[in-house]
């Protein structure tokens, strides 16, 4: 049974923000590794060699401020043939920013990531999850899509590799998730050399968000 959480996020993207607000996946598109908060110059490429040792795709959610001080992270992560998205330029919350203000952070996040990939994404994760129905709204009519989650470990918390491992296992991951990591963390890092392996042993299907 879904949470009231749930309900609302699920009301969004099937009726009231149909096509700009997404949390979840179809099943038979597989489950989505979603990162944020980077490219952090430790962890990001860490995190980048697992992926391609394990040959799967994600989708990243990068912080604009962070793209121009590591540059090349952003075109690795679009030269190995993962997804992109804006994470905002300084990791300001969208529901703290009037419409003038919204506007202009996300296109000068897109400016950096298209003059330096050549990719003109419109996908959005607002930090820290937070939107309202302003917010959403303005998206809308700036034809962003926001991608919201259905599964979240608080790796934020930074509270070790074992007890992050342990909400990943208790909360699970299935086909049709978006799940959310962020990629400046170590925890995050060794946790899913941990989870990787046996997501794939049990045959999960890993796909990027467009």
């Amino acid at each position: 049974m879904m949470s009231a959480t749930e309900i609302a996020k699920e009301s969004l993207q099937a009726w009231l923000l149909r096509g700009t607000f997404v949390w979840r996946l179809p099943s038979a598109a597989g489950c989505a590794l979603t990162f944020d908060d980077g490219p952090h110059e430790t962890y990001t490429p860490a995190i980048l060699d697992l992926l391609r040792h394990h040959h799967v795709k994600a989708t990243f959610f990068v912080v604009g401020d962070a793209v121009m001080r590591s540059p090349e992270l952003l075109l690795r992560i679009a030269s190995e043939g993962h997804a992109i998205g804006s994470h905002t330029f300084s990791h300001r919350e969208i529901t703290n920013l009037n419409a003038v203000e919204l506007e202009e952070d996300l296109a000068r996040t897109r400016k950096v990531i298209s003059e330096l990939t050549g990719i003109n994404t419109n996908l959005v994760r607002p930090p820290r999850g937070r939107v309202d129905i302003p917010s959403l709204l303005r998206m809308r009519r700036l034809k962003y899509k926001l991608i919201h989650w259905s599964r979240t470990y608080s790796d934020y918390l930074h509270d070790g590799t074992a007890p992050l491992v342990e909400r990943i296992r208790s909360r699970g991951l299935d086909s049709g998730d978006i799940a959310l990591f962020h990629d400046d963390n170590l925890y995050t890092l060794e946790a899913l050399e941990v989870m990787l392996p046996q997501w794939c042993s049990r045959g999960l299907k890993f796909t990027v968000i467009g």
